[in-house]
């Protein structure tokens, strides 16, 4: 079912938001557990599993009884904002009290219920009002944690949820301002889709900043060991096992990063498949609603989006963390590359890349992994700034002089402005102000040949660019 044109509707985003708070609880379970308090990561995966269900119950209005999208959602909602806060004053060392806590849920609940008694204004005007309160109270916590313990990303979810409780406040004066008390509860307005974009930010950041508070909590115990024994130990039996001991806590950290990269982005791709299998059952069950796969339809195409973005930002942490790594370089199949980076690319982008092969090799070193994530930085760039629906080459060639394979990819754009060439290739800087992005599709590029000792060139003229990776042969990598 085609989509493209149509705006996200706050249906689909509020199904995106819950898919992704739903699973991105088990990636922060899935990397902490072992490694930081259990109660503390379950108060707060469980509270972030509650919200997301939340999310998803409020997507789902209209297709099951109101009484779960509206008592039941709400009541998850309330109980998973207590557990995260109770989690993040667990983390500065504080006592929580279970029966104030409960309390303070209850009476939330009961204000709600007798709210929605009254009209749909009150009832709205009461959950926004909680929102508002939690998310601020969340903020506050945080940004405590992050006073106490220095911490950069505990100071990051202050900031995530302050923004969630400002949107839901500015949501709240809206709904005060309206005549009546019936109004429209999700209309195509302004506030609604800030409220519930900052949601999506909230899904992804505030679960990122709290796993990398852990993160930075385990480092200083690492680094408060390592200067235990370095005061505590002398000789060189000593430092030899010192040195031991540091490079198997290096080799950890290097290696909990890998699970991070791993972990961050397989919850996007579980969504998709989710959200794909219940397309699936919408096109071929018997009472199919074609609303209900609209909104599964863009809410897919919201999470590409995001795993696109993600990828990028875990691929330049993991590019800079890894640079004492020694690359790997082996014989690799060409047309296996090619192949792969094609299918790394949208389906319907495929067919706009015409690839010429001008070398009769088969094989060439490098490492496939590096390759592959510089060349489709370069695809994506290719079809996102060239001409609309313009066609885009791959050639590949060898140099005898240097010996090397050279991969080019060639667009059909407007070229780039020439006071923009010397800075291409820095990290922020983007090609055009008006397309999403962070800037750091070619950052990764050079970074990643600069890895295997290769190169990346580029020129450009009003009639198209072309940028060309040297890989080169018979040499040792950087």
């Amino acid at each position: 079912m085609s989509t493209a044109g149509q705006p996200l509707d706050p249906y689909t985003i509020l199904l995106t938001v819950g898919v992704l708070y739903t699973l991105m609880p088990l990636t922060v379970w899935t990397v902490l557990h072992g490694r930081h308090d259990r109660i503390t990561i379950a108060l707060w995966c469980v509270g972030a599993l509650l919200t997301g269900v939340n999310y998803m119950l409020f997507g789902l209005r209209g297709f099951v009884p109101a009484f779960v999208t509206l008592q039941l959602a709400n009541a998850l909602g309330f109980v998973g904002y207590a557990m995260r806060w109770a989690a993040l004053r667990r983390e500065r060392g504080l006592v929580v009290r279970v029966v104030p806590v409960a309390a303070t849920v209850v009476l939330a609940g009961v204000a709600y219920v007798l709210a929605a008694e009254t009209s749909v204004k009150a009832r709205v005007s009461v959950a926004t009002v909680v929102l508002i309160v939690a998310s601020a109270a969340l903020a506050r916590e945080a940004w405590l944690l992050a006073r106490s313990a220095g911490s950069r990303s505990a100071l990051m979810v202050a900031v995530t949820y302050l923004m969630l409780s400002g949107a839901a406040l500015l949501r709240l004066l809206i709904i005060l301002a309206t005549p009546g008390d019936d109004p429209v509860v999700f209309d195509f307005t302004l506030d609604v889709y800030l409220l519930l974009f900052v949601g999506l930010l909230t899904a992804l950041w505030g679960n990122i900043g709290y796993m990398g508070f852990a993160i930075e909590q385990a480092e200083r115990r690492v680094a408060a060991r390592t200067a235990e024994l370095a005061v505590a130990q002398a000789g060189r039996e000593v430092a030899e096992r010192q040195a031991a001991e540091m490079k198997a806590l290096s080799d950890e950290r290097q290696e909990l990063l890998r699970v991070i990269s791993h972990e961050a982005r397989q919850p996007l791709h579980n969504a998709q498949a989710v959200l794909q299998g219940v397309d699936d059952a919408l096109h071929t069950g018997a009472a199919a609603s074609e609303a209900a796969a609209t909104r599964i339809a863009r809410a897919r195409s919201v999470l590409r989006q995001i795993t696109a973005s993600l990828d990028n930002t875990l691929a330049a942490s993991t590019v800079l963390v890894e640079s004492d790594r020694t690359v790997s370089l082996r014989d690799v199949d060409i047309e296996m590359l090619l192949a792969l980076c094609l299918g790394d690319l949208p389906q319907a982008e495929r067919g706009r890349v015409d690839v010429v092969r001008q070398t009769d090799v088969r094989t060439a070193a490098m490492d496939i992994g590096l390759v592959r994530l510089a060349l489709r930085n370069l695809l994506d760039n290719a079809l996102a700034y060239g001409r609309a629906g313009g066609r885009v080459t791959l050639r590949v060639a060898d140099s005898d002089e240097p010996l090397a394979l050279l991969i080019e990819v060639a667009d059909s754009g407007p070229g780039i402005p020439p006071d923009l060439l010397p800075r291409l290739f820095e990290r922020g800087v983007r090609g055009r102000p008006d397309r999403h992005g962070q800037g750091l599709g070619l950052y990764i590029v050079r970074r990643a040949m600069q890895r295997q000792g290769g190169t990346v060139a580029v020129r450009s003229r009003p009639e198209g660019t072309v940028f060309t990776l040297t890989v080169p042969q018979g040499v040792e990598p950087v």
